[in-house]
């Protein structure tokens, strides 16, 4: 029993901050409801009619090649109709009613729309074009606009510069959230990878030290009760051959 009590107690010392790591993950995310993490109840998006949806894309633009996409789909900047026109390589490009590509949004533009979409009451407090994307958004593509705005949970937007476009939706909800998602699945960078080797290896020894914290409680509580039950009948056995023989 000593062998094993060494064990459980070096198991328990290796990955007992862990466990509480994943309880407390596990707390986290079954406390805060998903769509609250992901704030899209923080976003009013503002989509065309469906007759403009619905039509023809050849009658508001005769000068496109419809060859030369794959997938076409309306799109409102602004106020603006615009088509996003995907290339049968998978790039994306953004065309007035001319099947010009569109320039990029100014500022002033990117905080009249993120403000009109907001579904709160706040200003915003900043607005910059980054050329670079954050970890937080690592999905999107740069460069893209990051508007934050002034209220108690630094709601962000990501807006396209050319689509005019809310790409996501961050705040500091999702940033606490995903925070323990990552002390969860213990992928500390990319944290994505599920099946990452360090999870893995931590949950082997979880297993180890449930499994040998089994078999002590069989040792200290099982085994003794049943030893005992088996002497009791032994002893009642030999009483009853002693009073049969007599």
């Amino acid at each position: 029993m000593k062998f094993w009590r060494n064990w459980h107690r070096w198991l328990g010392l290796i990955i007992g901050l862990q466990v509480l790591l994943w309880v407390s993950g596990g707390v986290v995310m079954s406390l805060i409801p998903i769509d609250l993490v992901r704030g899209q109840h923080l976003v009013e998006r503002t989509e065309f009619s469906e007759n403009l949806i619905a039509k023809p894309i050849l009658e508001s633009n005769s000068h496109l090649d419809l060859k030369q996409w794959r997938e076409l789909k309306w799109l409102n900047r602004n106020g603006q109709a615009i088509l996003k026109a995907t290339s049968f390589d998978g790039q994306q490009h953004f065309l007035d009613s001319r099947g010009v590509h569109v320039e990029p949004l100014a500022i002033d533009k990117v905080n009249q729309i993120a403000q009109q979409q907001y579904t709160q009451q706040a200003g915003i407090a900043t607005t910059n074009l980054l050329n670079a994307v954050p970890s937080e958004v690592k999905h999107l593509s740069a460069p893209v606009y990051q508007v934050v705005f002034d209220d108690l949970i630094s709601t962000t937007f990501y807006v396209s510069p050319l689509s005019g476009q809310v790409e996501s939706v961050r705040s500091d909800i999702w940033r606490f959230y995903d925070f323990f998602w990552m002390l969860h699945i213990m992928d500390y960078q990319a944290r994505s990878d599920f099946n990452n080797p360090l999870l893995i290896a931590a949950a082997l020894v979880s297993l180890l030290f449930s499994s040998s914290g089994l078999y002590l409680v069989y040792l200290t509580l099982v085994k003794p009760k049943f030893l005992k039950l088996t002497y009791r009948s032994k002893q009642f056995t030999t009483s009853e051959r002693k009073q049969s023989e007599s």
